[in-house]
Order: structure tokens, then sequence, then C-alpha cells
């Protein structure tokens, strides 16, 4: 089969290289083999392609952790009722490519009026945002803070948040990308870029805090956010990408640790305040029925209308690098995905 291979790190450009390589093997017995028909791109990739994400596997790697395609084959009779079914599936790695291993656990029917950039947004995207509300406890008229609200998970974050009757408050680094985030339900963008957002929210939410931070930055973001934040607040880290230019090596992990800082478990318990990580793929892999659940709500809310995934960002095979540098360096609004098959 043919496959995207991630065989060095660094330039979008250089990194990846097409070549052959053996059909995976069902090795579990509720593994099931896909015959891929698009898998999608995410923020994890980039670090991957960097050479910042520990958990990737070594060198020469299959990115990807999720995929659309059809089942082929499965290791247990138990599952045979399942070839032939269009499935959305989490791999934990070996998406970019024709074929791909998933659980059965990590796995979910799909109707066929669903597009392929549609349900790969709500497998990642969506279900961080779901599962990163569900962090919370937000109710009407609560202020929000998401930065990088034009992002996949940011525009998730936006649209859900709204269905409690949030007030949010939406950063974005490019001016241009404000008009997106009012339409699709900002009520607050601060280009932050340009100016102190610190500042900028201070002056939204007058004598009042935020009642909830989502946070794909991280680094010198983490000491601005915290001062926002309400009793019974919570901060929700679900990315770093602020370590993207980073270099590797302790002086490096010392200097971000200087910009975090240091918050006193005293006041998080004073203040009833919490500061929570996010990492779907740990999720994905040790309770994957939290995955399979999100999604399983989320395929009801996209099938009643509640929310509309943005996935205009569609590349063919040999774009894989395009998709990388335009993702890297937040060219796009939505779903960033690939089509295998037309």
């Amino acid at each position: 089969m043919k496959a995207i291979q991630l065989i060095k790190y660094g330039d979008a450009h250089t990194a990846f290289q097409t070549n052959e390589v053996p059909i995976p093997s069902l090795k579990s017995r509720d593994s099931i083999l896909i015959k891929v028909q698009a898998f999608g791109i995410n923020f994890a990739d980039v670090m991957a392609r960097k050479g910042l994400y520990r958990a990737a596997p070594n060198l020469p790697a299959i990115l990807g952790y999720e995929v659309v395609g059809i089942i082929e084959k499965v290791n247990a009779n138990s599952n045979e009722h399942l070839i032939g079914k269009r499935v959305l599936a989490m791999t934990r790695f070996g998406g970019y490519a024709e074929y791909s291993v998933a659980s059965i656990k990590g796995i979910i029917k799909i109707h066929d009026q669903v597009s392929n950039g549609h349900a790969l947004a709500l497998a990642t995207q969506y279900c961080t945002a779901h599962l990163a509300i569900k962090k919370t406890s937000l109710t009407n008229n609560d202020f929000v803070l998401i930065h990088s609200a034009s992002g996949g998970v940011g525009t998730a974050l936006t649209q859900l948040a709204k269905l409690i009757n949030c007030q949010i408050i939406g950063l974005t680094g490019t001016s241009s990308k404000t008009s997106y985030l009012k339409k699709n339900g900002v009520d607050f963008s601060i280009n932050h870029i340009n100016n102190n957002y610190t500042k900028e929210v201070l002056n939204i939410i007058k004598n009042q805090k935020i009642s909830a931070i989502f946070n794909s930055v991280g680094g010198h973001t983490f000491k601005k956010d915290f001062e926002l934040l309400d009793s019974d607040g919570h901060l929700v880290f679900f990315g770093i990408s602020d370590r993207t230019n980073s270099r590797k090596g302790i002086l490096n992990t010392l200097f971000q640790l200087m910009k975090i800082g240091k918050i006193h478990p005293a006041k998080l318990i004073l203040n009833s305040q919490s500061i929570n990580g996010l990492n779907l793929l740990e999720i994905a892999d040790k309770k994957p029925e939290q995955i399979q659940n999100s999604l399983k709500e989320l395929i009801s809310l996209y099938m009643e209308n509640k929310i509309n995934p943005v996935a205009e960002n569609e590349f063919n095979w040999d774009q894989i690098s395009n998709a990388h540098y335009g993702l890297e360096n937040s060219k796009f609004i939505g779903k960033v995905y690939i089509n295998v098959i037309k």
C-alpha cells in the first residue's frame, strides 16, 4: 500500500515522502482494518513533524490519528457484521495511508450523508472541544475565553459553548479572521498580535471574571489567563503551539517553565479553581469508550443541525506539505484534511 512517511524532522516541504509499505496486520482481537477514504491533519502532527511530540513513533513514521473509511477486515468473528461499513476511527498514528488499523472501541459508524471533512472535524476537533467543556461547569451567560478561536477546536468550542448560551471572547492572530469569528458565534473578537489581549478582555468583562478559558498555546499565556479566571473557574489546556518554534534541550525547558511560573495549590483550593490538561490520544488509548460516547453525542447534534463543522481545507495526497505548512502558519479556518479516494 501507499503511505506518506515522515522521513526527517523539520520543514513541511522536505519532511515527507510517499513510500510503498506493507498493509498493517491485525494484532489484537478487537482490531480492524480500514480502507481509508480521507484522513485528518492536526496540530499534534505538526508538533510530531518538528520532533516535539514525545508520543510520536520513531522515523520513518506514519502520522495521523483519525480516518474515515470502509472496514475491510476484522480480527474476530463476532465483528464480521461490520465489514463494508463506513466508519470514523481514531487510529493512534498510522492514518496517512491507504489502509489503517483501529480498535473496535475507537470507531463509530457514520451515515453516507456526513462528508469526509465534517466527519474528521467531529473526530478530533469537536471531540476535544466536547470533552474540554465537560471539564467545566459552564452555565447561561458565563464569559468564556477561547485561544485560536478560528482554528478547528476553537470553532467547535464556540459552537458548543453557544449551546449553553455563554458569552464568548475569541482570540485570533489575524484581523481577516474576525468576521469569521462573529459569523461562527463569537461575541467579542480580539487580535492578540496587535493588542494586549488581557487589557482588551478586562475592557469587555468590566468587573466580572472569566468562567472558563480554553488554551491551545501554553507558555507565556498561562499567567495572563490565570489572572483573568473567576472563582470556581476552569483553565483547560489542550495544546502547546507556543513550543513549535522552540529548541530542544534542558535550557529551553527551563526557560519555558520560567515563562509559565508557579501556582500554589492553596490558591486553587481557596478560589475553587482548576487547571486541566486534555490529550485526546491519551483518552483514546486508555478510555476509548469516552471517545465513542462523545462522538455519539456530537453526531446527534450534527444531524439535528445544532453544530456546523467547518471543513473547507481539502487537499489531495500529493499536497501534504502544503497542508502541513498552512496549518502550522495559521493560514486556515476549520478542519484540514487529505482525500485519499475522491
